[in-house]
């Protein structure tokens, strides 16, 4: 009884010590993904906080949209939705295209006169304006 005890013993304690040495490296894994998703949200979070449009002005079928955030935009790169009808890239004109710095305007125009019109940015910063 005193030998086979020990046996025992043994093998569990080299099983719980495989079993860890396999959990380990999968448990830390799991933790750095985990880590660096909190870190990519939070970036998102700080950059949508940071992020703010105002619409300005309406003249005919143009809008004056205004970043008024500290972030600059991209402004190739933000959505229209008219009446709840999202519009296509090429149905809208941005101006000027590109890089759209803090505490600068674009001009939209829209092609239409009339209508809710709503401006999203690549991050979800979004305005709405209600045309006449």
């Amino acid at each position: 009884m005193g030998f086979s005890t020990s046996a025992v013993v043994v093998i569990f304690t080299a099983s719980i010590m495989y079993m860890a040495s396999m959990f380990y490296p999968l448990a830390d894994m799991s933790y750095q993904q985990l880590q660096e998703a909190k870190k990519n949200s939070n970036e998102l979070w700080n950059e949508k906080l940071n992020t703010k449009i105002v619409i300005t002005k309406w003249e005919g079928n143009n809008l004056t949209v205004f970043n008024n955030g500290s972030i600059p935009l991209n402004s190739s790169k933000i959505n229209v939705i008219i009446d709840g009808i999202f519009k296509s890239s090429p149905s809208y004109n941005v101006n000027p295209p590109g890089v759209w710095p803090p505490r600068t305007s674009i001009d939209v125009n829209i092609g239409t006169g009339s209508g809710k019109v709503k401006i999203i940015t690549a991050n979800g910063a979004a305005d709405y304006y209600s045309l006449p």
